[in-house]
């Protein structure tokens, strides 16, 4: 031991000496030896090797504490009753030790923090709670406390929760110790500093600790004292946003206990401006938490009770008192006096106003309930004082009257301002004209008044509030219109007063926004002048006029005389720009020496740009507006690093289900066309004046330059100003980038960057010249935001391309620089000495694994070498230790180093998609040598800083980082970690900041021993985290932290291939670690979790600028549904158990919100986990006493987002299912009748019943359960065997297949038949159906045949046997649909079986129904219902699939005839698919593509059919064929080649057949394109056999094609074609218009006109509406305008009726046959419910009399129509009677004013009701008129 150490050791074992004297001498001797530098050192140097025999710090404390021990022990023994004078000597003697220890922690610690925590704290605790060492001594240690342990970061972050706790506790004790020795101040400031620790470094304070504030505000009340109550406030406030996450209902319910006393203390206690401040923040905790988001009742996820309710109002009324005192104090105070209130305060005011204002309450009595005395308080039954308020806008609009004052008037306009900005809502229409009178009457009364900027924010708020409402009335809109012209004209006039340019411009600004008046031309005259200068207010201003306003060629600009004549030759638009750029008219810039505002202010990144461009259009308007349509890029939605309590408000709402914005409503129909593809004229003039003003302003620029005095801001301006410029232009394609680089502009544009680099060259040289570092940092702010590295394509791409273009080589190499030169640094302000030691702690040691050396992980490094701010406890200012992220540690030199490296990430990110004058590599080489391991210190603040920086900036480009690097930039991750991973703060950010890195993690095999090595840096990290987390060493902010990284991990290895953690030798997939935070202790945790919980079943692929999602295996998807599910009720169970109080409310609540969130996602992202989800939810209604109302919100937001109309029937879609699983469970619990009906939304048990039999009875009787199905009956007052009549299809699909089944020895199969046929026995049984079962049978055979085949579920992996056709249309993730289900081949098998059990022993089951053709019209009718009614996908493909099925039968038999409905399904069949094929998305997934695939093989398997076996069958329907066939070539790729097959087979194979020859050759045209080629050449030659057409033939042969109206895109490349005719052959053209004038009725070419016309009409809401409007469109053009007969051009009448005239002479047969062509023509409708109705009214016309007249008259002719009617006839035996109505006066009802004149509802609503009138009045006596009702009721045209 050294001689000064020795020397120590004495002195200190001289401490403990018996005799006082010895003592006191020690004691001495001791200051002098621990000021000793050597002694310093070395106590210094043993501390921090631990070596454990060697004198340190910590040694040397345990000798002074038992010196103290000593004399406290003194002191303690001596007598009591002792002179005054040695009263004041002992405690003279306290004071000396105290402050002994306090120079003696300040030695200890001055370089570093070096004595144990624990050691100071232990003593500090026993000497606050020890009585006998005094008030001074206890005051003195807490000194010690808050200044030298908890400013401590090193102590901050090592305290345990526990001490935390124990510190909170025994101060809080001592807080309300009723004692005047205690200083209340400092012992509050401890308790703030206490809770902000414990809150930060743990997940908080225990509920337990609740009554220590109530009590502390109590108390405060009652000692009418508010000594340290701000701080008490303070850490309450901490306190409650901590735990209001988790106990919501709790903190509530604590507010409303506490509110109350802090009401009293306001208005009874004489409060400084602190703690006024701290209640107000209290309060509007308090408001945010009981009405998230403003939400004002239960309902919509507010917190409500009486008693809240009465806080509120007298909350107001103290509010309205205060704001009145603020303002009489400011009228009567001297000198000048803001006459504005703080802004908290009118916050508050305006949240309370949103609440207790109501439209239907004008005034209230309350009770003052903080008025009450203090022995009323206590006294319950003693009366509140009663009070009269006022409420609603009357109150606001009074006090805005009331006074002359600003005092009196101010307050009012900030509150009525702030409240319809944040509640634009809370502003009744009612209220708008009158508050606008008077803002409009206090608007001229300015008197030079400072209320001017507030009227006019209010006014402003109230204009974009007015532009919201869509349901204003038209007079009160006419009210309001002559309001704003009076407010325009002043503002307009005011408009050059600089002191309120801005609230003038913001209010013109939200007038033109909400178009409230129409913009004259005298309001373009203010961008043309010098009335006010080009600054951002009116910028911004001009933005919005060119977005909403066309702008007016010429202006008279009256303002100056003297510009007159100089402006009479310029445009409106050129004088802006020349007004925007400061540009004199005449062009004089040699003479101009003022730079115009654009380059030294800031505005809205390219907004200048924009309008510039904009205003060098034709059209000014459309530019702007596609300019601003631009979506800003994600990456620059920049989000707050710290989170808002807005969070937590929206938590709460997502947590009622009143905010679910976790399911996105996603059209799969649309899809985003690339705007840029849109055409803009230029104006060529404009566009050179421009040029020429940019030039102008550069070239000045350069002209001026000095390196000494030139601004590097400015230069970079105008560089950025210039390529802003090119960017819009490239962007609107008026140049092309190409072009862009070759620019005089660009040239310029790059000068500007070499001078305004030349700082950076300068500052290089003289790094420590501060007056440099802020100009520089503005000018690396100016290039960093020129700078994006997304990769959607928008003008600040384009425009950041061509910045980077002027970067050169020289500027990035001397930035680079600089940054080494900067982080080599060393500075004594925050870097306090680096020691090398590691704490003796064994149990912090993460890694659990042998091999220390690579995976020593977050080791207790020194917390000494960790940064601390304030060590010595010098500063007040913070509370608590400050975070070693803090600003506070960094200078102006650190935080310009971190801009330049900022901007360096950016660019070597961004430059990977440009050419660039400098090596990016070698960039971000250089980058990468700053955290080498030579040069980084993370216990630097500054080094922590830059490291955080590349983690975040380096990996964010577009394209991967090298895997080398990726490798590099990981390599100290581990080693930071390590160092801080006790201190939450820095642990967050840095996950936070990592998160980047993991999509270059999965660059697959380029470089796979580094990408290897990257995974396990990064995963080890991640590991450590996780088992830190499973300790409970982690707060819930880092826990978030980490589920974000796990959800990108998932996101980048969805399988978890290598996304594995290893703990203690046992490997756990990502996607298995990933559920147990689902059960985390944290509800923002749980939720955070929970919205991500989608990862588990699709693939997030992100592509550019759009994410795909991609399902997971099957496996997968289950795997993850069940881990989650059981995470999920596990947490839910947990909480149940427990007792009931507050907190396991609030807890269980929290918990049942994540159970039912989590259901809501599978069943939104997993179709084969929904059945299982939300049978999860029907049993969780209840055993876990879900409460419906809340899942209700949810099913409805889910059938909304998958598009069913009501809940109902998206729960209906599944009720086999989860009744089939319900009863499953048998158990007493879960019978039919505990089913949760509820959530159908069935009122009760009956309705559930009588609307859902069909569905239950089925399944009852498989279970032979006939008990239950009386019971039901019972209950629905129905007899119980009609009910099973009228369930025996269904009943009879559970049977018959199970008897056809020839399974493979299945035992499941072998118990299903033996159930089957024990029930069918039992049916047969003569007390059941009996007998009748036969006739049910044969009577209902269409509709079983429906109901078998709704069986059908074909997987994709069925065995190669068994494979059919439509296996081939399978997938591996199609959702098995309700039970129950079988494969194609048992369903045919099934239909043989009824076949061979038929009495006729009939060869196939559609001989069966070929005995009734109508039969095949209503299962394909019915299989076409099921489909129209489901928007699902995955259910329509299914349907589809049925389709192929019955269909292929169908076609197999179709020589059969079909009972002679063979044309009848083939033409419907072919439109049905037609049909679907039209309604094809724009982007396919899996299912759609299959499904598209699928009608396309139909089809071509329908069309062979009927060209084998129908001869003339296809010939009608060969065009719509061809027609729809041919743009799905070019469109849809995936399926070009089975498409073309078909057109082959149809145009080419099939040329020369006979019954289509004709039909190919009037066929529109071919496209000119090479795959249409040989088709193009067939039909080209048959088309021109005879030789080349002349135009009239070719027009003629295009009038020839007559195609069903609801198919006009099967034209469009006849129109195509057309055009190009017209357009070839003018001169032919020339000849037929005179013709035409001629004889213009029958001239070809009104003909032609009719035509087109006729088509566009019918394109209007039809596929392809855009494409054949604009081929007609092209097509007139061509023709031109002809100057026709008014007469020519008219509606011929419809061919039917005609035809109608020359068959019959009888009426009623006319009108028969017009209306059974219509309805003929009808049944090839898209519209389902139409189709079904023309067959009502089909069958019911052929079943009267006139029908069968008409049948026997008509069957002579050649007309196919009654081909294609043969199903709908009936038997000749019976007619069908149609009742008349025989009424005294039938046409009375008609007399109804409202029938004739259409009233809210739209046209075809009103002719439906019209038409439906007639029909009932009787009035109509036609059979056939009156049958044709069900048309009635649903055509819409």
């Amino acid at each position: 031991m050294s001689l000064a150490l020795n020397d120590l050791l004495i002195c200190c074992r001289q401490l403990e000496h018996d005799r006082a004297t010895e003592r006191r001498k020690a004691v001495e001797k001791f200051k002098h030896l621990i000021q000793d530098s050597e002694t310093i050192r070395l106590l210094d140097q043993h501390s921090d090797s631990k070596q454990g025999k060697c004198l340190n710090w910590d040694a040397v404390f345990r000798f002074l504490q038992k010196y103290i021990q000593k004399e406290t022990e003194c002191l303690r023994t001596a007598k009591p009753n002792v002179l005054a004078s040695t009263q004041a000597t002992r405690q003279k003697k306290m004071q000396e030790i105290s402050s002994l220890v306090k120079y003696f922690i300040k030695c200890a610690n001055k370089r570093a923090p070096r004595l144990k925590c624990q050691e100071l704290l232990n003593y500090i605790m026993d000497a606050v709670k020890d009585s006998s060492s005094g008030a001074i001594h206890g005051a003195d240690c807490s000194n010690i406390l808050l200044k030298d342990i908890l400013s401590v970061r090193k102590y901050w972050c090592e305290i345990p929760q526990q001490q935390w706790t124990e510190l909170f506790s025994v101060y809080f004790r001592l807080y309300l110790k009723p004692s005047q020795d205690i200083n209340r101040v400092l012992v509050a400031r401890i308790i703030q500093a206490v809770t902000k620790g414990c809150c930060s470094q743990t997940d908080g304070l225990n509920t337990k600790f609740w009554d220590f504030f109530s009590k502390a505000i109590q108390h405060a009340r009652q000692e009418k004292s508010s000594a340290g109550l701000n701080h008490i406030l303070a850490a309450f406030i901490i306190f409650l946003k901590t735990l209001a996450v988790n106990f919501r209902i709790r903190v509530c319910e604590l507010g409303d206990e506490i509110l109350p006393t802090l009401l009293y203390i306001w208005t009874q206690h004489r409060l400084n401006d602190s703690l006024k401040e701290e209640i107000i923040e209290l309060f509007q905790l308090q408001i945010c938490i009981h009405h998230p988001k403003g939400a004002k009742t239960q309902e919509k996820g507010a917190y409500e009770s009486r008693k809240w309710k009465s806080i509120l109002y007298n909350l107001y009324d103290l509010l309205v008192n205060e704001i009145s005192h603020i303002g009489s104090r400011g009228k009567y105070c001297s000198g000048s006096r803001n006459v504005a209130v703080k802004e908290n305060l009118i916050e508050l005011m305006a949240d309370v106003c949103h609440q207790v204002f109501n439209e239907d309450i004008r005034s209230l009595e309350i009770s003052q309930s903080y008025t009450t005395t203090q022995r009323e308080f206590n006294d319950y039954s003693a009366p509140s004082k009663k009070r009269k308020i006022e409420l609603g806008w009357e109150v606001i609009k009074a006090h805005l009257q009331k006074s002359q004052n600003d005092f009196d008037i101010v307050p009012w306009l900030q509150i009525a301002t702030q409240l319809i900005s944040k509640y634009p809502a809370s502003l009744p229409n009612c209220e708008l004209s009158p508050l606008l009178m008077i803002l409009h009457q206090l608007l001229p009364q300015q008197r030079r008044g400072a209320r001017t900027p507030y009227v006019l924010r209010c006014l402003m708020e109230v204009a974009l509030c007015q532009g919201k409402k869509s349901n204003l009335e038209s007079s009160q809109k006419s009210d309001l219109l002559k309001l704003w012209i009076k407010i325009w004209s002043i503002t307009f006039r005011g408009i050059s007063s600089e002191q309120i340019q801005a609230e003038n411009f913001s209010l013109l600004g939200a007038v033109i926004q909400g178009s409230l008046i129409e913009v004259d031309r005298e309001f373009w005259k203010i961008f043309t002048g010098s009335v006010c200068r080009p600054l951002c207010p009116a910028v911004c201003c001009l933005t919005l006029a060119l977005t909403i306003c066309v702008v007016p060629e010429t202006v008279k600009t009256g303002m100056e005389k003297n510009t007159c004549d100089v402006n009479r030759n310029f445009s409106l638009k050129e004088m802006i720009m020349k007004w925007l750029l400061f540009c004199q008219l005449e062009d004089d810039f040699e003479d101009s020496t003022e730079l115009p505002p654009i380059l030294h202010s800031n505005f809205p990144h390219l907004a200048v740009e924009k309008i510039l461009v904009s205003l060098t259009m034709k059209n000014c308007k459309a530019a702007m507006n596609f300019f601003q349509s631009v979506p800003e890029c994600e990456q620059h939605q920049k989000d707050t690093e710290e989170p808002s309590f807005s969070e937590v408000e929206e938590l709460f709402l997502q947590t009622t289900f009143d905010k679910m914005d976790f399911l996105p409503i996603v059209k799969e129909h649309t899809m985003e066309k690339h705007n840029s593809s849109v055409s803009f004229s230029v104006h060529h003039n404009l566009k050179q004046s421009l040029d020429h003003c940019l030039l102008g302003l550069s070239e000045q620029l350069l002209s001026n330059y000095s390196s000494e005095t030139s601004n590097s801001e400015t230069l970079v301006r105008c560089s950025s100003l210039l390529v802003g410029v090119l960017g819009c232009y490239c962007y609107v394609g008026v140049i092309v980038e190409e072009e862009a680089y070759k620019s005089e502009l660009f040239q310029k544009a790059k000068s500007l960057m070499q001078y305004a680099g030349e700082s950076i060259t300068l500052f290089k040289n003289k790094t420590n010249e501060e007056s440099r570092i802020v100009s520089l940092r503005n000018m690396l702010h100016l290039c960093t935001r020129c700078l994006h590295n997304c990769t959607k394509r928008s003008p600040n791409k384009i425009a950041s391309g061509f910045f980077l273009r002027l970067l050169t080589s020289k500027l990035m190499n001397d930035i680079a620089d600089i940054c080494t030169s900067l982080a080599s640094i060393i500075k004594k302000p925050f870097d306090f000495g680096k020691v090398e030691s590691v704490e003796d702690d064994t149990d912090e040691n993460l890694t659990g694994m042998e091999d220390q050396s690579s995976l020593s992980l977050f080791n207790d490094y020194p917390a000494s070498s960790v940064i601390d701010a304030n060590e010595s406890g010098e500063s007040q200012i913070t509370i608590g230790a400050m975070n070693p992220l803090a600003e506070e540690h960094l200078s102006k030199q650190d935080l310009l180093f971190l801009d330049m490296l900022k901007f360096l990430c950016v660019c070597v990110t961004t430059v990977q998609t440009s050419t660039v004058s400098f090596r990016a590599a070698d960039i971000r080489k250089k980058l990468l040598m700053l955290i080498d391991s030579t040069m980084l210190d993370p216990t630097r603040s500054l080094h922590l800083h830059m490291y955080l920086v590349l983690l975040k900036e380096l990996p964010g480009g577009e394209y991967p980082l090298p895997m080398e690097d990726v490798v590099k930039l990981l390599k100290p991750l581990s080693s930071v970690c390590s160092l801080y991973h006790r201190d939450q703060d820095v642990c967050k950010t840095i996950l936070n900041h990592v998160l980047h890195i993991v999509r270059n993690l999965c660059q697959g095999d380029m470089d796979a021993e580094n990408t290897r090595d990257a995974q396990g840096q990064f995963l080890t990290v991640i590991e450590a985290f996780w088992r830190l987390t499973k300790e409970g060493k982690c707060t819930f902010s880092v826990r978030m932290a980490l589920v974000k990284c796990l959800k990108t991990l998932l996101e980048a290895d969805p399988y978890s291939k290598w996304a594995i953690l290893s703990i203690m030798e046992k490997d756990f997939p990502v996607n298995e670690v990933f559920p147990q935070f689902l059960a985390d202790n944290h509800h923002q945790v749980r939720m955070l979790a929970t919205e991500s919980v989608n990862r588990l079943f699709q693939h997030m692929k992100q592509g550019g600028s759009s994410t795909s999602l991609k399902a997971l295996p099957l496996k997968l998807q289950q795997t993850a549904f069940e881990n989650a599910y059981l995470k999920a009720q596990e947490g839910m169970r947990e909480v149940s158990h427990r007792a009931e109080n507050s907190e396991s409310l609030d807890e269980l609540c929290n918990r049942k919100a994540i159970f039912l969130m989590m259901i809501a996602l599978v069943l939104y992202y997993s179709p084969v986990c929904e059945k299982q989800a939300l049978f999860a939810l029907c049993k969780s209604v209840k055993e876990n006493g879900l409460e419906p109302h809340l899942i209700k919100k949810v099913l409805e937001k889910i059938s909304e987002a998958f598009g069913y109309r009501h809940v109902e029937d998206f729960m209906a879609s599944h009720l086999d299912y989860l009744v089939l699983e319900w009863l499953n469970l048998r158990d007493s619990e879960h019978s039919l009748s505990s089913f949760p009906f509820i959530l159908l939304n069935y009122k009760n048990i009956e309705d559930f019943y009588r609307s859902c039999y069909k569905v239950l009875i089925p399944h009852l009787v498989m279970r032979s359960n006939f008990d239950e199905v009386k019971s039901i009956a019972n209950q629905i007052q129905e007899d119980w065997k009609n009910l099973l009549t009228d369930c025996f299809p269904k009943i009879i699909v559970n049977i018959l297949p199970y008897f056809a089944y020839e399974g493979t020895g299945d035992s499941g199969m072998a118990q299903q038949r033996k159930t089957a046929t024990k029930v069918y026995d039992m049916l047969k049984d003569e007390n059941l159906l009996g007998k009748q079962i036969d006739h049910l049978f044969i009577s209902n055979l269409p509709e079983i045949v429906v109901e078998l085949l709704m069986t059908l579920h074909e997987p994709a992996t069925s065995g190669a046997s068994q494979s059919t056709d439509s296996c081939d249309f399978s997938g591996d993730l199609d959702p098995a649909p309700n039970p129950p289900h079988f494969p194609s081949h048992v369903i045919k098998a099934t239909f043989a079986y009824i076949s061979n059990c038929h009495k006729t022993k009939l060869k196939s089951i559609l001989e069966i129904l070929s005995k009734s053709p109508d039969s095949y019209q209503k299962i394909l009718l019915a299989i076409c219902e099921q489909a129209a009614e489901t928007n699902n996908v995955y259910k329509k493909h299914r349907i589809l699939k049925i389709y192929h099925l019955f269909v292929s039968l169908l076609m197999d038999d179709i020589q059969s005839g079909l009972g002679g409905a063979w044309a009848f399904v083939l033409r419907d069949v072919i439109y049905t698919l037609i049909h679907y094929i039209n309604q094809r998305p724009s982007r396919f997934m899996d299912v759609s593509l299959r499904s598209f695939s699928l009608c396309c093989d139909l089809l071509s398997r329908v069309c062979h059919t009927a060209v084998t076996y129908c001869k003339d069958a296809l010939e009608s329907h060969l065009h719509v064929i061809v027609g729809t066939l041919i743009p799905l070539v070019d469109d849809q790729m995936e399926i070009q080649k089975q498409v073309l097959d078909l057109l082959k087979y149809l145009v080419i194979d099939n040329k020369d057949n006979e019954n289509l020859y004709i039909t190919i050759k009037l066929l529109d045209p071919f496209p000119d394109h090479v795959v249409f080629k040989d088709l193009r050449i067939t039909q080209q030659k048959i088309k021109y056999s005879r030789g080349p057409f002349s135009l009239l033939e070719e027009i003629n042969h295009f009038l020839s094609v007559s195609v069903y109206d609801a198919l006009p895109l099967t034209r469009l490349e006849g129109l195509k074609d057309l055009r190009r005719q017209l357009e070839q052959h003018k001169h032919q053209m020339m000849d037929l218009m005179k013709a035409s004038q001629d004889n213009p009725q029958d001239g070809i070419m009104v003909k032609l006109v009719v035509s087109l016309l006729q088509l566009s009409k019918m394109a209007v809401n039809h596929t392809g509406e855009r494409e054949v409007l604009e081929a007609v469109g092209s097509c007139l053009g061509e023709v031109g305008p002809i100057e026709f007969s008014t007469i020519a051009i008219q509606h011929s009448k419809d061919t039917s009726y005609t035809k109608a005239l020359e068959l019959f002479e009888d009426k009623e047969l006319q009108w028969t046959f017009i209306m059974l062509t219509y309805l003929n023509n009808t049944l090839v409708e898209d519209c389902v419910k139409v189709r079904s109705a023309a067959v009502t009214c089909l069958k019911s016309i052929l079943a009267t009399k006139t029908g069968h007249s008409f049948w026997e008259i008509y069957k002579t002719t050649t007309d196919p129509m009654l081909i294609y009617l043969q199903p709908f006839r009936t038997s000749r035996k019976k007619f069908l009677e149609v009742p008349r109505l025989d009424k005294e006066s039938p046409l009375e009802g008609l007399d109804d004013t409202s029938l004739w004149i259409p009233q809210s509802e739209n046209h075809d609503v009103w002719l439906k009701t019209l038409t439906c009138a007639f029909l009932n009045s009787g009035g109509t006596k036609s059979e056939v008129l009156q049958l044709l009702k069900p048309m009635c009721e649903v055509t819409e045209h």
